[in-house]
């Protein structure tokens, strides 16, 4: 499900902003910018998002912007320290007479950029992550009844169709008996055995009560897991796609033409089921 959300916090002179977009997807893809410099954060936001959605691609990207007044440059004295023996080593060397001094080590960069802890920043990170997460969490909560909606409406039209098809399976075979029947009895060397074993047989390839059962097992379970919370969507489109595969088996069975436009009715109904259910989470 789609969902956005933003995030800030402060740490330390920095400002910590999060924008968070999260798109339909199969499986979980977590992607976060802004942090290649900051390994131990990467990875901390990556696990966050990890166990906050189970499904879809959730894309982060993270701003540190130093706050006005902020020293966003300091000076490295140990470096400067060592800058600065190796130029006198190098004046006494060369025999030079200008002496190493502070414009020397301005243009050898001893002030580096101020760099914050990582264990200092999480915190203020962790925290607008969170209201970044709740905000994408609240608009995909929105989609997703809006999304059992029109699944419960779309699932119900296929109980409805399912009813209809145990109705037609009954009739089809009467129909094919019937009309076996018939075509073997003009056959007078058969005897009556044989007749009543070939009915038998070949009502029993059209036999349609399994893929029935399984239908209605599998559309039960649909309307059962859409009245759950939590991550359901893997279980739907799975039992959507069995409820095409039966579905499909049950129009190849059909002896009559009703049954079988009913089939395949009822396929289209649970392919438009699995379309839907790859947008749940």
């Amino acid at each position: 499900m789609t969902g956005f959300g933003r995030g800030q916090a402060s740490a330390s002179g920095l400002q910590v902003e999060v924008e968070l977009r999260t798109l339909n997807g199969r499986f979980l893809e977590v992607r976060v910018k802004g942090l290649s410099d900051y390994p131990a954060l990467l990875f901390r936001a990556e696990e966050k998002l990890r166990s906050a959605f189970h499904r879809g691609t959730v894309e982060a990207t993270i701003r540190l912007t130093p706050l006005p007044g902020a020293a966003e440059k300091s000076a490295d004295l140990e470096l400067a320290r060592k800058y600065l023996a190796e130029l006198r080593a190098l004046q006494a060397e060369l025999g030079l007479e200008e002496k190493p001094g502070l414009s020397h080590l301005l243009a050898l960069g001893v002030f580096q950029e101020k760099r914050l802890a990582e264990e200092h920043l999480w915190p203020a990170l962790e925290s607008a992550l969170f209201q970044a997460i709740e905000e994408a969490q609240a608009g995909r909560a929105r989609e997703g009844q809006a999304l059992r909606e029109a699944l419960l409406s779309e699932c119900g039209e296929v109980k409805k169709l399912l009813e209809k098809a145990e109705e037609l399976a009954q009739e089809d075979q009467k129909i094919a008996e019937e009309r076996l029947r018939t075509r073997l009895s003009e056959l007078a060397s058969l005897d009556p055995a044989r007749v009543n074993a070939e009915i038998s047989a070949f009502l029993a390839r059209c036999d349609v009560r399994e893929e029935l059962d399984r239908l209605r097992a599998h559309a039960t379970r649909f309307l059962e897991l859409l009245a759950l919370d939590g991550p359901v969507g893997k279980e739907l489109e799975f039992l959507a796609q069995e409820m095409a595969r039966e579905a499909g088996t049950l129009a190849a069975k059909a002896y009559g033409p009703k049954l079988a436009e009913l089939a395949l009715r009822l396929r289209l109904g649970a392919e438009r089921l699995r379309e839907q259910a790859r947008n749940v989470e």
